[in-house]
């Protein structure tokens, strides 16, 4: 069940008589209605929390509002309390007037958090029965930071850089991941299986970017996250395709543990060499996890695959987002092959190469600096596409 209409309007109203002041209306205001189990705060972002006694609006300790003025920016505030009764004519609560003394709170505490670049989340945690279990949720406030300023991070190095995005006090200036996963929303219940060498890092902490915000609006379209880095610091000679290892799985509905993957990944070996073992990850993460829908490869074009050989075993199509492409638009083939035999795709920052599969036998396309044929049952690089 939604929030009422009756009872958005009427936080639109309270907006209205908050900002009659002129500095904003009350359409300008996003509000994000969102219903969830339990609200969990993101474990990363830089946030304060204003907590209230259920059916009371009171802060319960203001200071925590402090701790991060000065050097932070507001950007995104969550109102939280519970949907108790879920039918809400049976509310013995004065809904209206808590919620207009809760807001007032809040603006008499901060008057600048009525900026109309502020984002509103409504969020209302469903999994309370009783009264008793109502009271033992979160009511109140969540507001989360940025800093002010931040740093550009090309190439994440450490833990310590992948913690920086992670908060907010560092963004990647390539955003290709985002960009190709915000095109298609389409994909659904998603496996997402990503290099995870050391050129990979900023992709990957782009991916979880992404997830951390679906996340928080309950629409998690991912089922599974796997990080390879081939073989866990093996030498070039002990990496047997198929049996190359470094392949790890995080819960997708896990923020903090996912994180906790991702650098553990990256303190047990970051490729050492120009080979990944793609296709192994991809086919052990397929034949092991369930529940997923639309399979995702996260790959580096610099990089060739050291297993193509076991590209035939592939029996579900796979949608390859291809990441640090040059200017002067070389493709990889070896991702060309995955895209193409598997029945899949493949994307970059600024395209979608999603007829691969509707080719005919001796039919050509360009894909970035190369035409490829179809022949023979594959793709094959036959010429350059100036030619």
């Amino acid at each position: 069940m939604k929030t009422p209409k009756s009872h958005y309007l009427l936080l639109m109203l309270i907006f209205a008589c908050l900002t009659s002041s002129g500095r904003i209306t009350p359409g300008q205001i996003p509000f994000k209605h969102i219903e969830l189990p339990v609200y969990q705060a993101d474990p990363f972002a830089l946030q304060a929390k204003l907590e209230f006694a259920y059916a009371e609006a009171a802060i319960q300790k203001p200071a925590n509002w402090l701790e991060l003025q000065g050097e932070n920016l507001p950007y995104e505030i969550d109102l939280v309390f519970t949907k108790y009764p879920s039918d809400f004519s049976r509310w013995r609560t004065d809904y209206d007037q808590l919620l207009t003394d809760r807001l007032n709170a809040l603006i008499e505490l901060d008057s600048t958090l009525l900026d109309k670049n502020i984002r509103w989340n409504m969020i209302l945690q469903t999994r309370c029965k009783t009264e008793g279990e109502a009271k033992r949720f979160f009511h109140g406030f969540v507001i989360k930071y940025r800093p002010k300023s931040y740093q550009i991070i090309d190439d994440v190095k450490s833990p310590q850089d992948l913690q920086a995005l992670m908060t907010g006090a560092a963004i990647s200036r390539d955003s290709t991941v985002i960009k190709v996963i915000a095109r298609h929303p389409e994909w659904k219940d998603m496996l997402v299986v990503v290099d995870w060498t050391g050129s990979m890092y900023q992709y990957g902490a782009q991916l979880v970017l992404w997830h951390k915000q679906n996340l928080l609006y309950n629409q998690n379209q991912t089922r599974h996250m796997v990080f390879f880095n081939d073989g866990n610091m093996k030498k070039q000679q002990q990496k047997v395709i198929g049996k190359t290892g470094g392949i790890y799985c995080a819960a997708a509905n896990e923020l903090d543990k996912i994180v906790l993957t991702m650098e553990k990944v990256m303190l047990k070996g970051d490729g050492g060499d120009t080979k990944e073992n793609d296709l192994e990850a991809l086919l052990k993460a397929m034949q092991m996890l369930e529940g997923y829908q639309d399979v995702v490869l996260i790959a580096d074009n610099k990089s060739d695959v050291r297993d193509i050989a076991l590209l035939s075993m592939l029996d579900k199509p796979v949608h390859v987002i291809l990441c640090g492409i040059e200017e002067d638009n070389y493709i990889n083939t070896d991702y060309v092959k995955i895209a193409y035999q598997s029945g899949g795709s493949l994307h970059t920052i600024s395209e979608d190469l999603e007829e691969l599969r509707e080719l005919k036998p001796g039919e050509r396309m360009a894909i970035g600096n190369m035409k490829y044929e179809i022949k023979n049952g594959g793709i094959s690089q036959v010429a350059h596409a100036r030619e």
